[in-house]
């Protein structure tokens, strides 16, 4: 059957960006598949508009198709949104597992004739024409190597995954590198990212866990966030330089995804909680550290990221998966708060007993520590 166009239903709930980069394995997997074929990505109206960037230039989607958002029972919208899916002409689509009131049933109506994904609620028989069959998984629950087989397999791609070798590079236009200081290790920090719940170590371990960078390995820092963390990162600089006239720092907020991408494949190691830059670094092959706190998810990519070290207390509680609306009332077994309040606590006890000692270990193995200072003082607030 000659394929000209496939769809990929995607109808998530409040996700992030690391969400979506994650999404880039399936993509490529269909990419590889159907290397000439028009490739759809069909997701809510708010995440389409929400990362058109990152869908525009670091998709493996050639182009979105906007579906009614969850919650959205406007049935003019939904009817236009159904005509829109069967005028794709597809030939094939994949379902999303997380894909949410829109999957195998809405792709059988629309007339695409082959149809893969997992069953899930809702699904009946004859919805699916080539149902995925995890593989028993090796970590207890199936991780995204698992998920990245069974996709190859209903495909009849030729030959076995290697998990090192399931993230697809991230699309990114190579611009020139920044004039970045030369012949010192250059480590990114990330010590924000999404607020849906406490995913953050405390910033004056951070500070402390930089200090010892720039002591023993002479690292030129660059603290990167969104705009709106702009004043607790020139915080967090002021707070490393104190004292210490040789630093180097670095502010980098309000970049483009295309510009911070380009920024860290110049780095030699990202440190920070569990956020979106963590799954852009790992496409770029960046080696990461990442601090886990009371979401669970480590073990999804742990056999993917070959590059990514994590460290985590592994604390029975530490399962936090669902979205923070559902995590309100929420109190885990040491009845820490799940809601991220500011930068000056309370935090959750799974990353507040993390000491500086246990993520030093890790980063100064990555970064071979010198015991070299860096030449000229510097505390930059970059555009």
């Amino acid at each position: 059957m000659a394929v000209d166009g496939v769809c990929f239903l995607a109808r998530l709930v409040e996700p992030g960006l690391g969400d979506l980069v994650q999404r880039n394995i399936a993509l490529a997997l269909l990419r590889r598949a159907f290397p000439a074929a028009r490739l759809t990505m069909v997701t809510g109206s708010t995440v389409a508009g929400r990362f058109a960037e990152f869908f525009q230039r670091h998709s493996y989607a050639t182009d979105v198709l906007a579906c009614p958002d969850p919650g959205d029972p406007d049935p003019h919208r939904w009817a236009r949104f159904h005509r829109q899916l069967a005028g794709l002409g597809a030939r094939v689509c994949f379902v999303d597992p997380d894909s949410r009131g829109l999957g195998a049933p809405e792709a059988r109506r629309a007339g695409i004739p082959v149809r893969l994904g997992l069953h899930g609620p809702g699904t009946a028989p004859g919805d699916l024409t080539d149902p995925l069959r995890l593989p028993p998984p090796v970590l207890g629950r199936a991780d995204l190597f698992d998920h990245a087989s069974a996709l190859a397999s209903a495909l009849g791609l030729a030959g076995r995954l290697r998990p090192g070798a399931v993230v697809p590079p991230l699309p990114r236009s190579v611009e020139p590198p920044p004039d970045l200081p030369g012949g010192v290790p250059r480590l990114a920090v990330q010590p924000g990212g999404a607020p849906h719940w406490n995913r953050r170590w405390p910033p004056d371990r951070y500070a402390e866990l930089c200090r010892r960078a720039i002591g023993q390995c002479g690292a030129a820092c660059y603290l990167l966030g969104s705009e709106g963390e702009r004043a607790d990162l020139l915080a967090l600089a002021a707070a490393i330089t104190a004292g210490r006239p040789a630093a180097v720092v670095e502010v980098v907020t309000g970049h483009s995804l295309d510009r911070t991408a380009n920024l860290l494949a110049e780095m030699d190691l990202l440190v920070g909680n569990d956020s979106a830059l963590a799954h852009v670094a790992a496409a770029l092959r960046l080696p990461t550290v990442v601090l886990y706190g009371p979401t669970g998810t480590q073990f999804l990519w742990a056999r993917i990221y070959p590059h990514h070290h994590g460290v985590s207390l592994r604390y029975p509680c530490q399962a936090a998966t669902h979205r923070a609306d559902e995590l309100a009332g929420r109190r885990c077994a040491h009845d820490c708060p799940i809601a991220y309040a500011s930068a000056t606590g309370p935090y959750p006890r799974c990353l507040s007993d993390i000491g500086v000692d246990q993520v030093w270990a890790v980063v100064s193995r990555l970064l071979g520590a010198t015991a070299s200072e860096p030449g000229k003082a510097r505390v930059s607030g970059a555009h």
